[in-house]
């Protein structure tokens, strides 16, 4: 299985994925790779830094790496992992880049997906948005050490953007939305198994 796992920045994507990877690997009897992204690769680490940290390019440019990392990230781990029979659970996907590139830094949408579309990238099994509000997420970033993620330091009016391209995608089924607004930590991976364990079932 190939799984996504998208939100805003806040929404517990890697504790929920890092639970979810454990889970998954004693329920399948498979080996399952977590990775990320930005950065998820061996010596991803420089251009990660790059992306969450440089301010001085166009939100083209910043499509146009997000896009370069994926693609290093698809050769490094993502096919390896997929030719040798593992589960993958990522963090971030192609939804993330249309989430914050156009959703959020006003990129033509159809640019972006016909350049998306271009890179031919693997298409998971699942695709899971977990849906919290920007005003929740704000808040657990601030408990978090000082980051110089730009993401972040933008703050509610991105967050809010972002949340709400999220949903429009959700609405068009392209994405399982789990609203965590009213759950806790182990509530929102009780409703990350079942919706693996329906996929499975169909």
């Amino acid at each position: 299985m190939f799984i996504t796992i998208e939100g805003i920045d806040g929404s517990g994507k890697s504790t929920q994925s890092q639970k979810l990877a454990s889970w998954l690997e004693i329920y399948t009897h498979k080996k399952t790779i977590r990775t990320f992204e930005p950065g998820g690769y061996e010596n991803g680490e420089s251009l990660r830094k790059f992306i969450l940290e440089s301010t001085n390019y166009s939100a083209k440019s910043e499509l146009l790496l997000f896009l370069a990392d994926r693609m290093e990230h698809v050769q490094k781990v993502i096919l390896p992992a997929i030719n040798s029979g593992h589960n993958i659970i990522c963090e971030r996907w192609n939804e993330s880049t249309l989430a914050y590139q156009s959703g959020g830094h006003n990129i033509n949408l159809n640019e972006a997906e016909e350049l998306i579309n271009a890179c031919n990238f693997p298409k998971p099994d699942m695709k899971i948005f977990l849906d919290i509000s920007p005003e929740i997420a704000l808040t657990r970033i601030k408990t978090r050490d000082n980051s110089n993620d730009k993401f972040e330091n933008e703050g509610l009016i991105l967050m809010k953007k972002v949340s709400g391209f999220y949903r429009k995608i959700s609405e068009s089924g392209k994405l399982i939305r789990i609203n965590c607004d009213n759950l806790n930590e182990q509530q929102v991976f009780e409703e990350l198994v079942r919706v693996v364990k329906e996929w499975q079932s169909r």
